[in-house]
């Protein structure tokens, strides 16, 4: 079976090429590259894999021999992360906390927004005189 046989499974499925690309998360015109065969204007590699694989999924067909079809086109993906990754580099990054220091500016800064409100309202006369202090409300008049 070969990616050409998508047009035909997706038409008895009565599935237009927009339907399978909105499911599918690729553009029309590269759904429709896919079932013309026209791999010289598709992603290789991965992503190609994926997509060959998520279509076949849609239209209930196993992808295995269209996989193997594309071998030269997807190369040899296998694996997962750890193959892409360096393990002996996971636990090598030392990362610098400091102790307090963030916690201190943000209480600071609150602090300081607060007064600085609680100095408006005063202004205003948004707050009671009986609630404010003789030497703060001095310092508003």
């Amino acid at each position: 079976m070969s990616t050409g046989t998508f047009r035909a499974l997706r038409e008895a499925k009565g599935y237009s090429v927009e339907d399978v690309a909105t499911r599918l998360k690729f553009t029309a015109r590269q759904i429709q590259w896919l079932e013309a065969e026209d791999f010289d204007k598709l992603p290789r590699g991965i992503a190609l894999k994926g997509m060959v694989k998520n279509y076949a999924k849609l239209l209930d067909v196993d992808p295995s021999e269209m996989l193997a079809s594309l071998q030269s086109l997807i190369g040899s993906v296998s694996g997962g992360i750890a193959q892409h990754t360096s393990i002996k580099t996971l636990g090598a990054h030392e990362t610098s906390h400091t102790s307090g220091g963030g916690t201190a500016f943000w209480l600071v800064l609150i602090l300081g927004v607060l007064i600085i409100a609680l100095g408006v309202a005063i202004w205003q006369g948004m707050i009671p005189q009986s609630w404010v202090p003789a030497w703060v409300g001095a310092m508003f008049k």
